[in-house]
């Protein structure tokens, strides 16, 4: 990771260094940054075990996310849009740069691309069109423990991307996650080739995707989900199903709802992730307090691993001697945007 900074450093540099002053004064420049912090109860199931210590319940702070980052866009031409955009995490619980659930993630963004009138290219570490397809559609709570229902990856390194326009509401996306062998976050061992296509019209988000990955196991992933949205009321529904040679399929099946009254926005999930949590419950409420300033509060239950994990631990790197089990926890918390 520290190769690829600075090489990003050197790169962003050089190029202030030498672009003309006329240049530099026609890209838009967009800082922003979201600090997301709660406080929770947790307690593990009784037959919950940790891989160093007890399995007792703790009540502590974890952050939700929080990021600071930068957006740039030039008009090269009418037709043609050169963008970037570098976004860093930054873990409020534990003061560090970091993503909560992954402590070797200390970048959680770094693209540049263009926009056309025949659509979006982009090249770096980048959300991922699957996810966006899918996953995304119930992917829609405040807390850290948001969007774990899943069996998709969000996010990942060294990929390139292709959105289409959109056709009378129909568009189509693509991606390759080219393998790495380096140990930072977010890199594959193989080849990874996404595709989907999405209908989104009067209120309608259908989508349908596939993961196709390049190694000896042949492993698939496929999705569809649904966004309807009718007046306050937004319901989600989403399917995948993860296969490969040799081994039993798992799929992954939610059901999300929320509605919007006023400056309330009540929200409810139940899923069922083969493997990665089982029986999944999650409700919860936001108060829009003010255009920038948003409190929650919500209820997380799982049957088997998945989200829950040590006090101001994710699951993955260094975090990763994480709780094995179910439980449930109690958050609230806001969240602050800039």
């Amino acid at each position: 990771m520290k190769n690829n900074k600075t090489l990003l450093y050197g790169l962003t540099l050089s190029i202030t260094m030498s672009a003309p002053v006329s240049l530099l004064a026609s890209v838009n420049i967009d800082l922003y940054g979201s600090a997301r912090l709660q406080a929770e109860a947790v307690s593990p199931d009784s037959d919950a075990t940790y891989a160093t210590g007890g399995n007792d319940s703790y009540i502590g702070i974890r952050d939700a996310y929080s990021r600071i980052g930068l957006n740039a866009n030039w008009q090269a031409t009418q037709n043609l849009e050169v963008f970037g955009q570098l976004e860093i995490p930054f873990d409020m619980a534990n003061f560090a740069v970091q993503d909560p659930y992954d402590d070797r993630r200390d970048l959680r963004v770094a693209q540049v691309g263009i926009n056309t009138n025949h659509g979006s290219l982009a090249y770096g570490q980048m959300w991922l069109p699957f996810y966006n397809a899918i996953s995304y559609k119930v992917d829609r709570f405040s807390s850290y423990y948001s969007g774990y229902a899943t069996l998709a990856y969000f996010r990942a390194y060294n990929a390139v991307s292709y959105y289409s326009p959109s056709y009378n509401g129909l568009s189509f996306g693509a991606g390759i996650v080219m393998k790495d062998e380096s140990d930072q976050a977010d890199t594959f061992s193989d080849n990874r080739y996404q595709f989907t296509g999405t209908y989104n019209k009067n209120g309608t988000d259908l989508s349908v995707a596939l993961e196709q990955v390049d190694n000896t196991n042949d492993d698939q992933l496929l999705g569809v989900a649904l966004g309807q949205q009718i007046d306050q009321l937004y319901i989600g529904l989403k399917f995948e199903q993860w296969s490969a040679k040799g081994s039993d399929e798992s799929n992954a099946t939610n059901l999300y709802a929320d509605y919007q009254l006023k400056k309330y926005t009540f929200k409810a999930m139940v899923a069922e992730v083969e493997g990665y949590g089982e029986q999944i419950l999650h409700i919860g409420a936001d108060y829009q307090y003010s255009k920038d300033l948003k409190t929650f509060i919500e209820f997380y239950q799982q049957e088997d691993s998945n989200a829950i994990a040590n006090r101001k631990a994710g699951s993955a790197g260094d975090f990763a001697d994480g709780l094995v089990g179910g439980g449930n926890t109690i958050a609230a918390g806001f969240r602050y945007d800039f």
